[in-house]
């Protein structure tokens, strides 16, 4: 348990409970009425308790609703709770929803007097930051406009410029980066890295997972405005994706499927002990068909957990089908030791290679073959298939996620370094140009 010293963010059983009238003059009626209710309750944070330690950077996700913006606002002191308390120890700067915190009449610089004054800092030590403030928003002379005519781009921009060159104890970033462009929000990366480094604590609010877990080591999942659970990050993550395939499952009514056990040759039965012992993390079913076995193989058809750069590799992908089904499609993705994801393929980007017209009891054996062109490292595989609904906007029912479905070890020894996650094969031409010509 940490010392109170070290806390930086207390939350204890925190609630907001939000009336709802069905009618505007049902708002009457319970002024003058006393033991009736005339509204509804909507709890958008129910009983939510966390401590974050100084210095911690923590992802808060979870799907729109999941009381993400409730919890932070009650945190930033700007919304009060029905319950439950926020304790907070030192200088919090927020970027929560757009343009918030800044009036719209006044200018640019005005708004960073203001802001910057109400974050605690004096006129001379505004002064001391104002330079650097405006050339990280770089929005020019937009500066001396009034804020009613930027774009959100512009806004945001300046906003987070403000926030950051405070100096803030606690930094609460929400979902109001999305709107920069990729320049900017890699800039903007950069400069939370920096906040981190420096020893600053940072709640960071993103559907990007990539993002949070490249910046944060915990993270907090929210669902119906009650906390699921606070700890790893990659942990944190897969438990929001099953959420998310678990939301999106198909009602099929009350037909149940029948399991059906095929035999299967060993050769594609070889490992499949330490597969299920991985699968059961966080695994999505649905009955449909089921991956019973996945193993990563050399070019001789022997299972490897080492793979050398430039190696040729074959992920097999062995699938038992428990219902007659139209399609089946496949993916694979292949994640580094911190969860982000490197490559990933699907049966659609290789040629629509879907399974058709699919029997009950049959079973299936898929193969992908690639030369492993990565950065030394540790890696895990997740495995997922799909019955496709609607391919034009990636709408489709999840038969069985499997988040860790094989890990392999790749070695660069002998080979060039890798500057990057992956290497990507090039045709490489080259010629002088003499006397302005080819």
């Amino acid at each position: 348990m940490s010392s109170d010293s070290d806390i930086a963010i207390k939350v204890e059983n925190l609630s907001k409970c939000y009336q709802i009238y069905d009618q505007p003059h049902d708002r009457l009626k319970q002024f003058l009425v006393k033991g009736r209710k005339f509204y509804r309750e909507f709890w958008a944070l129910n009983d939510v308790s966390f401590e974050i330690r100084k210095g911690e950077t923590v992802g808060i996700i979870g799907r729109n609703g999941s009381g993400k913006s409730t919890l932070l606002q009650m945190i930033c002191g700007t919304l009060n709770p029905t319950s439950g308390s926020v304790q907070t120890h030192g200088r919090i700067a927020a970027l929560l929803e757009l343009g918030s915190g800044f009036n719209p009449e006044f200018t640019g610089r005005e708004n960073i007097y203001m802001n910057a004054a109400v974050l605690g800092l004096s006129t001379e030590e505004t002064d001391a930051r104002y330079d650097r403030i405006v050339e990280f928003a770089d929005i020019g002379s937009f500066i001396e406009q009034p804020v009613k005519t930027y774009s959100s781009g512009m806004m945001v921009r300046l906003a987070f410029s403000v926030a950051i060159h405070v100096e803030p104890d606690i930094l609460i970033v929400d979902e109001a980066l999305s709107v920069g462009d990729a320049y900017f929000q890699a800039k903007c990366a950069k400069m939370i890295q920096g906040i981190i480094a420096a020893g600053s604590t940072v709640l960071f609010v993103s559907h990007d997972t990539a993002s949070v877990k490249s910046l944060c080591s915990r993270a907090l999942l929210l669902e119906s405005g009650r906390s699921q659970y606070l700890g790893d990050v990659n942990t944190a993550v897969e438990k929001y994706y099953s959420a998310l395939i678990e939301s999106q499952r198909v009602d099929r009514g009350p037909e149940e499927v029948v399991k059906q056990t095929a035999a299967v040759a060993s050769e594609y039965t070889d490992g499949v002990e330490s597969f299920q012992s991985m699968a059961s993390f966080q695994r999505i079913q649905n009955g449909v068909a089921e991956f019973i076995n996945v193993a990563l193989l050399n070019e001789s058809g022997l299972m490897i957990d080492t793979v050398d750069f430039g190696q040729k590799v074959v992920l097999r992908q062995v699938v038992q089908v428990h219902k007659s089904v139209p399609s089946l499609g496949l993916a694979y993705h292949i994640r580094d030791k911190n969860g982000q994801d490197i490559i990933y393929s699907d049966t659609g980007i290789e040629g629509n290679r879907h399974l058709v017209d699919v029997k009950a009891g049959s079973v299936h054996v898929i193969e992908w073959t690639f030369t492993a062109h990565l950065r030394e490292g540790h890696y895990s595989v997740s495995s997922m298939l799909a019955e496709p609904v609607n391919l034009n906007i990636g709408e489709v029912v999840v038969a069985d996620f499997v988040p860790i479905s094989t890990k392999f070890s790749l070695s660069s020894a002998g080979h060039p370094q890798i500057y990057g996650a992956a290497y990507w094969g090039n045709k490489v031409s080259m010629r002088e140009i003499k006397n302005g010509t080819d």
